[in-house]
């Protein structure tokens, strides 16, 4: 069946153009709602949903500037402004504003029906991914679990920035969810049926990570004995999410620019270059301006990745999700460690409502599976089951009680997931320190994370 035609309203206060651009857009099956009048234009987009929105900055009764903020403002709406005066701090300031083009007067009608058609795209992509939203229920709300404000506001963004194609940089601390984030952008946008590829920039040493994101072909360098895909071009289609991207060393840094301002990627040893169709999404606990005035981060690189940001804040800041997070975690790890379901004292809750989270929501979820794995009772959690520094209780001590229908090898494996995880929450994610406050080696640490499957946890809640 045919898609049904998207919705558009085009203003314009000259009459030749209304009827040619209008004729033009019908020709490609589209629904035309034209108008003149910058007043009654504001009065459809208060009364009506459209998809596309076409507006001439220089309107007789409204200024046209003014309109299109209006439109963009509104959810999944694309936005084009035609314009006869084309000085620079205006097409800035339009694109500043999210305005997909700007398409100057006098144009010729093939250049404005590629314009047309490249909105036209845009706008079916955001309808389609609605529609697949609303088919499948599939809403970030069932992932990213909270009620708070915050949350909610995380939501409405979420919604609008995951039909774009954009570059997405998410900052905020560390344990703050930022992965699963970037999952719920790609799961909610039009690539979600291609792969979403992650990599953690801080996890791999440098000498590698070239031929991490490159990949080889045979003969690049002693042990290439085959050609190998990097992560770009394993993505294509999808979307590259590049963990602690503050971490890349400077010469990457230039190498990311290219394939990001030319969607072009060299595998190591190859004269070819190879073109990859990919959203790229990054993420840094770090403060990147600061590396950037520090020179240990490229300046042109960082408004490259910042087009557009999302930022997550601390757990402390929407401690009122802290109650439905713990109920979400006990669920989990009922299934996962095979125990009933736990009810959760008032006075547990009231003491991780009060305590402070430095290692945010990745910690909550910790101490609740320690809880859940340790806890003294079959059907409840108690504030001796916290850890002494929330719970407030004297320290007494581990004492391991093995749960009644679990077998050992299962438990000792809940332990040691939950030892490496408090040693990363105290070390902020950094691996190396936490191998050594382990007592293991890097490598061994790195074995044991995908062994267990640590680093697929998702910290605000919820698989992706």
């Amino acid at each position: 069946m045919a898609p049904s035609p998207l919705r558009i309203l085009l203003v314009d206060d000259d009459p030749t153009i209304l009827e040619s651009v209008s004729g033009l857009l019908a020709r490609h099956g589209q629904d035309v709602v034209r108008t003149g009048s910058g007043l009654r234009a504001a009065r459809y987009l208060a009364d009506e949903r459209f998809d596309l929105v076409v507006v001439d900055l220089m309107l007789p009764d409204y200024h046209g500037l003014d309109l299109a903020r209006k439109a963009v403002s509104l959810p999944d709406t694309v936005v084009v402004v035609v314009s006869g005066t084309t000085s620079v701090e205006l097409v800035i300031e339009t694109m500043r504003l999210g305005i997909m083009d700007f398409i100057p007067k006098p144009f010729r009608v093939a250049e404005l029906e590629a314009a047309l058609v490249r909105a036209l795209e845009r706008a079916a992509a955001h309808r389609e991914a609605r529609r697949s939203m609303e088919e499948e229920d599939l809403t970030p709300g069932e992932v990213i679990i909270g009620n708070s404000p915050a949350i909610q506001d995380l939501r409405a963004l979420l919604r609008r920035v995951a039909p774009s194609g954009s570059t997405v940089l998410i900052t905020g601390p560390s344990g703050t969810g930022k992965e699963l984030v970037a999952r719920t952008l790609h799961r909610l946008s039009p690539r979600r049926g291609g792969p979403f590829v992650a990599i953690h920039c801080g996890a791999i040493p440098e000498n590698l990570l070239e031929d991490e994101l490159f990949g080889h072909v045979r003969g690049a360098f002693t042990d290439a004995s085959s050609d190998r895909l990097g992560r770009f071009q394993q993505a294509n289609g999808g979307t590259l999410f590049l963990d602690e991207i503050g971490t890349m060393p400077m010469g990457l840094q230039v190498k990311l620019l290219r394939v990001l301002q030319e969607r072009e990627v060299s595998p190591l040893g190859s004269p070819r270059v190879a073109r990859v169709d990919i959203r790229v999404v990054a993420a840094t606990n770090e403060d990147l301006l600061q590396l950037v005035a520090q020179k240990g981060f490229r300046e042109d690189l960082f408004y490259r990745l910042n087009v557009l940001p999302i930022h997550l804040l601390p757990l402390r800041d929407h401690a009122s999700d802290i109650p439905i997070l713990v109920s979400h975690f006990v669920r989990r790890f009922s299934r996962q460690l095979q125990l009933p379901p736990k009810l959760v004292d008032p006075a547990v809750l009231r003491r991780l409502e009060q305590y402070t989270w430095p290692g945010n929501v990745r910690e909550l979820e910790n101490v609740v599976e320690r809880a859940m794995a340790l806890g003294t009772s079959p059907d409840r959690l108690a504030l001796q089951d916290l850890p002494p520094e929330i719970s407030g209780l004297p320290d007494t001590g581990h004492e391991y009680t093995l749960p009644a229908r679990t077998d050992l090898d299962e438990f000792l494996g809940s332990v040691e997931r939950r030892l490496i995880r408090e040693a990363l929450s105290e070390c902020h994610g950094n691996k190396s320190e936490a191998s050594r406050r382990l007592g293991m080696r890097r490598t061994t640490l790195l074995h044991r994370l995908k062994v267990l499957g640590i680093e697929d946890v998702n910290p605000v809640g919820g698989n992706p």
